[in-house]
Protein backbone atom coordinates (compact mmCIF):
# COMPACT_ATOMS: atom_id res chain seq x y z
CA UNK A 1 0.00 0.00 0.00
CA UNK A 2 1.31 3.42 -1.08
CA UNK A 3 1.32 5.71 1.89
CA UNK A 4 -0.77 9.24 2.02
CA UNK A 5 1.14 12.07 1.22
CA UNK A 6 1.61 14.04 4.36
CA UNK A 7 4.25 17.00 4.95
CA UNK A 8 7.44 13.90 5.15
CA UNK A 9 6.51 13.37 1.27
CA UNK A 10 6.70 17.16 -0.36
CA UNK A 11 10.20 17.69 -1.83
CA UNK A 12 13.16 18.71 0.33
CA UNK A 13 13.93 22.28 0.37
CA UNK A 14 16.13 23.26 -2.48
CA UNK A 15 19.78 24.54 -1.88
CA UNK A 16 20.50 28.09 -1.66
CA UNK A 17 19.90 30.07 -5.08
CA UNK A 18 22.47 32.02 -6.35
CA UNK A 19 21.51 36.03 -6.47
CA UNK A 20 18.75 35.89 -9.28
CA UNK A 21 20.93 39.09 -10.87
CA UNK A 22 23.74 37.12 -10.75
CA UNK A 23 24.89 34.83 -14.16
CA UNK A 24 25.22 32.14 -12.32
CA UNK A 25 21.55 32.72 -10.59
CA UNK A 26 19.98 33.10 -14.24
CA UNK A 27 21.32 30.10 -15.59
CA UNK A 28 20.51 27.77 -12.49
CA UNK A 29 24.21 26.84 -12.15
CA UNK A 30 24.16 23.12 -10.77
CA UNK A 31 25.51 22.63 -6.85
CA UNK A 32 26.93 19.60 -7.70
CA UNK A 33 30.08 19.08 -10.23
CA UNK A 34 29.12 22.79 -11.97
CA UNK A 35 31.90 22.56 -14.14
CA UNK A 36 31.45 18.85 -15.50
CA UNK A 37 27.68 19.21 -16.05
CA UNK A 38 27.83 22.40 -18.02
CA UNK A 39 30.92 20.59 -20.10
CA UNK A 40 28.74 17.97 -20.77
CA UNK A 41 25.75 19.71 -21.97
CA UNK A 42 27.78 22.55 -24.50
CA UNK A 43 28.11 18.58 -25.84
CA UNK A 44 24.55 17.43 -25.87
CA UNK A 45 23.06 20.85 -27.36
CA UNK A 46 26.12 21.09 -30.30
CA UNK A 47 24.94 17.29 -30.92
CA UNK A 48 21.09 18.87 -30.94
CA UNK A 49 21.68 21.34 -33.41
CA UNK A 50 24.08 19.09 -36.12
CA UNK A 51 21.12 16.46 -35.52
CA UNK A 52 17.70 17.82 -35.61
CA UNK A 53 16.16 20.67 -36.16
CA UNK A 54 14.99 21.82 -32.77
CA UNK A 55 11.20 23.58 -32.49
CA UNK A 56 8.81 24.34 -29.43
CA UNK A 57 7.72 27.10 -27.39
CA UNK A 58 8.97 28.18 -24.13
CA UNK A 59 6.72 28.62 -21.23
CA UNK A 60 5.92 28.19 -17.45
CA UNK A 61 5.52 24.20 -17.57
CA UNK A 62 9.33 23.23 -16.58
CA UNK A 63 9.32 24.87 -13.44
CA UNK A 64 12.46 27.90 -13.14
CA UNK A 65 13.75 26.10 -9.94
CA UNK A 66 13.06 22.88 -7.79
CA UNK A 67 12.62 19.22 -8.68
CA UNK A 68 10.94 18.02 -11.60
CA UNK A 69 9.67 14.76 -13.82
CA UNK A 70 9.67 15.12 -17.35
CA UNK A 71 7.95 12.15 -19.14
CA UNK A 72 7.68 12.16 -23.25
CA UNK A 73 7.26 9.17 -26.03
CA UNK A 74 10.30 7.76 -27.38
CA UNK A 75 10.74 7.74 -31.17
CA UNK A 76 14.23 7.14 -31.66
CA UNK A 77 17.76 6.84 -30.41
CA UNK A 78 18.43 10.83 -31.28
CA UNK A 79 15.32 12.31 -30.01
CA UNK A 80 17.49 12.65 -26.55
CA UNK A 81 19.58 15.39 -27.92
CA UNK A 82 16.35 17.04 -28.96
CA UNK A 83 14.53 16.99 -25.05
CA UNK A 84 17.83 18.27 -23.80
CA UNK A 85 17.78 21.22 -26.04
CA UNK A 86 13.99 22.00 -24.81
CA UNK A 87 15.27 21.31 -21.02
CA UNK A 88 18.33 23.45 -21.32
CA UNK A 89 16.17 26.05 -23.32
CA UNK A 90 14.65 26.26 -20.13
CA UNK A 91 17.65 27.08 -18.05
CA UNK A 92 17.55 23.39 -16.52
CA UNK A 93 19.98 21.13 -16.45
CA UNK A 94 18.07 17.33 -17.16
CA UNK A 95 19.22 13.86 -16.02
CA UNK A 96 18.13 11.30 -18.29
CA UNK A 97 17.28 7.41 -17.43
CA UNK A 98 19.22 5.69 -20.05
CA UNK A 99 20.01 2.22 -21.16
CA UNK A 100 23.35 1.49 -19.95
CA UNK A 101 24.50 0.32 -23.42
CA UNK A 102 24.78 3.57 -24.44
CA UNK A 103 27.30 4.38 -21.65
CA UNK A 104 29.88 2.17 -23.09
CA UNK A 105 29.48 4.30 -26.42
CA UNK A 106 33.06 6.31 -27.48
CA UNK A 107 32.66 10.16 -26.92
CA UNK A 108 28.80 9.67 -26.21
CA UNK A 109 29.45 7.54 -23.14
CA UNK A 110 32.02 10.27 -21.75
CA UNK A 111 29.69 13.44 -22.41
CA UNK A 112 26.56 11.11 -20.05
CA UNK A 113 28.78 10.21 -17.74
CA UNK A 114 30.15 14.14 -17.48
CA UNK A 115 26.83 15.85 -17.46
CA UNK A 116 25.28 13.26 -14.94
CA UNK A 117 23.38 10.74 -16.64
CA UNK A 118 21.16 7.84 -15.09
CA UNK A 119 22.32 4.45 -17.06
CA UNK A 120 19.20 1.69 -16.92
CA UNK A 121 20.45 -1.93 -16.57
CA UNK A 122 17.63 -3.73 -17.63
CA UNK A 123 16.99 -7.70 -17.09
CA UNK A 124 19.29 -7.40 -14.13
CA UNK A 125 19.51 -7.21 -10.31
CA UNK A 126 20.45 -3.66 -10.86
CA UNK A 127 17.47 -2.57 -12.47
CA UNK A 128 16.42 -0.77 -9.39
CA UNK A 129 18.70 1.39 -9.25
CA UNK A 130 18.36 3.65 -12.22
CA UNK A 131 15.09 4.76 -9.86
CA UNK A 132 17.50 5.02 -6.39
CA UNK A 133 19.41 7.29 -8.39
CA UNK A 134 16.56 9.28 -10.10
CA UNK A 135 15.32 10.06 -6.76
CA UNK A 136 18.35 11.01 -5.43
CA UNK A 137 18.83 13.70 -7.74
CA UNK A 138 14.89 14.63 -7.45
CA UNK A 139 15.58 15.09 -3.78
CA UNK A 140 18.73 17.47 -5.20
CA UNK A 141 15.85 19.29 -6.72
CA UNK A 142 17.05 18.50 -10.27
CA UNK A 143 15.07 17.47 -13.26
CA UNK A 144 14.81 13.78 -14.42
CA UNK A 145 13.82 12.84 -17.85
CA UNK A 146 12.24 9.74 -18.94
CA UNK A 147 10.52 7.86 -21.44
CA UNK A 148 7.62 5.44 -19.63
CA UNK A 149 7.49 3.33 -23.00
CA UNK A 150 10.62 2.21 -21.67
CA UNK A 151 11.73 1.11 -25.76
CA UNK A 152 10.81 2.89 -28.81
CA UNK A 153 7.08 3.28 -30.44
CA UNK A 154 6.82 0.22 -32.34
CA UNK A 155 3.08 0.88 -33.68
CA UNK A 156 3.05 1.81 -37.56
CA UNK A 157 1.97 5.02 -37.21
CA UNK A 158 4.58 5.66 -34.21
CA UNK A 159 1.64 6.61 -31.66
CA UNK A 160 2.60 6.07 -28.27
CA UNK A 161 2.02 2.58 -26.60
CA UNK A 162 1.31 0.75 -23.30
CA UNK A 163 3.55 2.81 -20.46
CA UNK A 164 6.02 1.31 -17.91
CA UNK A 165 5.33 1.47 -14.51
CA UNK A 166 8.93 3.35 -13.50
CA UNK A 167 7.84 6.53 -14.54
CA UNK A 168 4.46 6.35 -12.05
CA UNK A 169 6.69 4.88 -9.25
CA UNK A 170 9.27 7.27 -9.09
CA UNK A 171 6.07 10.26 -9.33
CA UNK A 172 3.85 8.73 -6.55
CA UNK A 173 7.06 8.36 -4.62
CA UNK A 174 7.30 12.31 -4.88
CA UNK A 175 3.70 13.56 -5.20
CA UNK A 176 5.33 17.13 -4.62
CA UNK A 177 6.96 16.95 -7.84
CA UNK A 178 5.21 17.99 -11.01
CA UNK A 179 5.01 15.26 -13.72
CA UNK A 180 5.90 17.47 -16.73
CA UNK A 181 4.46 15.73 -20.46
CA UNK A 182 5.79 16.51 -22.90
CA UNK A 183 4.83 15.08 -26.58
CA UNK A 184 7.07 14.84 -29.80
CA UNK A 185 7.32 14.47 -33.67
CA UNK A 186 9.84 14.15 -36.07
CA UNK A 187 12.56 11.76 -35.45
CA UNK A 188 12.14 8.32 -36.88
CA UNK A 189 13.74 4.85 -35.72
CA UNK A 190 16.59 3.46 -37.60
CA UNK A 191 20.11 3.59 -38.41
CA UNK A 192 19.05 5.12 -41.80
CA UNK A 193 17.74 7.98 -39.95
CA UNK A 194 20.09 9.17 -38.07
CA UNK A 195 21.74 11.23 -40.60
CA UNK A 196 18.90 13.17 -41.41
CA UNK A 197 18.76 15.99 -39.91
CA UNK A 198 14.70 15.62 -39.46
CA UNK A 199 13.03 18.64 -37.50
CA UNK A 200 11.40 17.66 -34.27
CA UNK A 201 8.32 19.37 -32.63
CA UNK A 202 8.07 18.93 -28.92
CA UNK A 203 4.95 20.63 -26.86
CA UNK A 204 5.24 20.86 -23.00
CA UNK A 205 1.85 20.32 -21.22
CA UNK A 206 -0.11 20.91 -17.90
CA UNK A 207 1.70 18.90 -14.67
CA UNK A 208 -0.34 15.39 -15.03
CA UNK A 209 -3.07 15.25 -11.96
CA UNK A 210 -1.98 12.47 -10.01
CA UNK A 211 -4.52 13.32 -7.47
CA UNK A 212 -7.17 11.15 -7.99
CA UNK A 213 -4.92 8.01 -8.23
CA UNK A 214 -6.25 5.47 -5.46
CA UNK A 215 -3.32 4.57 -2.98
CA UNK A 216 -5.13 1.43 -1.54
CA UNK A 217 -3.49 -0.83 -4.02
CA UNK A 218 0.11 -0.26 -4.77
CA UNK A 219 -0.15 -2.39 -8.20
CA UNK A 220 -3.21 -0.35 -8.96
CA UNK A 221 -1.87 3.04 -8.06
CA UNK A 222 1.37 1.84 -10.36
CA UNK A 223 -1.01 1.06 -13.42
CA UNK A 224 -3.23 4.16 -13.46
CA UNK A 225 -0.84 6.46 -12.89
CA UNK A 226 0.74 5.46 -16.18
CA UNK A 227 -2.24 5.48 -17.75
CA UNK A 228 -2.82 9.07 -17.16
CA UNK A 229 0.81 9.55 -18.22
CA UNK A 230 0.52 7.94 -21.11
CA UNK A 231 -3.14 9.35 -22.33
CA UNK A 232 -1.30 12.84 -21.45
CA UNK A 233 1.53 12.08 -23.27
CA UNK A 234 -0.22 10.58 -26.28
CA UNK A 235 -2.71 14.14 -26.51
CA UNK A 236 0.82 16.41 -27.27
CA UNK A 237 2.42 13.83 -29.65
CA UNK A 238 -0.77 14.56 -31.31
CA UNK A 239 -0.31 18.19 -30.42
CA UNK A 240 3.55 18.05 -31.75
CA UNK A 241 2.03 15.69 -35.09
CA UNK A 242 -0.70 18.51 -36.10
CA UNK A 243 -3.07 15.41 -36.66
CA UNK A 244 -4.65 13.01 -34.11
CA UNK A 245 -3.85 9.19 -34.14
CA UNK A 246 -6.86 6.59 -35.64
CA UNK A 247 -9.02 5.13 -33.40
CA UNK A 248 -7.84 1.90 -33.17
Amino acid sequence: MIPPANHHDAPPPAAPRPKSGSLRGRLHWPEQRPIRTIIGFLGIALGAKVVHRVRYERGDHIPAAGPAIIVANHLSSTETLAMARLVTGHHRFPHFLAKAEVFTWPLVGRVLRAARQIPVFRGSDRAADSLAAASREIERGHVVCLYPEGHFSSAPDLRPGPGKTGAARLALQHPGVPVIPVGMWGPRPGVKHIWHRHTVRLVVGDPVDLSSVPRTDEADAFRAATELIMSRITELAEQARGARFDAV
